[in-house]
């Protein structure tokens, strides 16, 4: 069990970096894009 724990944790590791920074820049992009937008005008 302790093997198969360690290594659900590792995929969820390896998993959540990449994931982390698609969400953060979505909303940056989301967050900006409007900004600019306001801006431009």
């Amino acid at each position: 069990m302790s093997a198969l724990e360690s290594m659900i944790w590792t995929v969820l590791g390896y998993l959540a970096m990449p994931s982390i920074f698609i969400i953060g820049f979505a909303a940056v992009a989301v967050v900006s894009l409007p900004m600019l937008k306001m801006l431009s005008k």
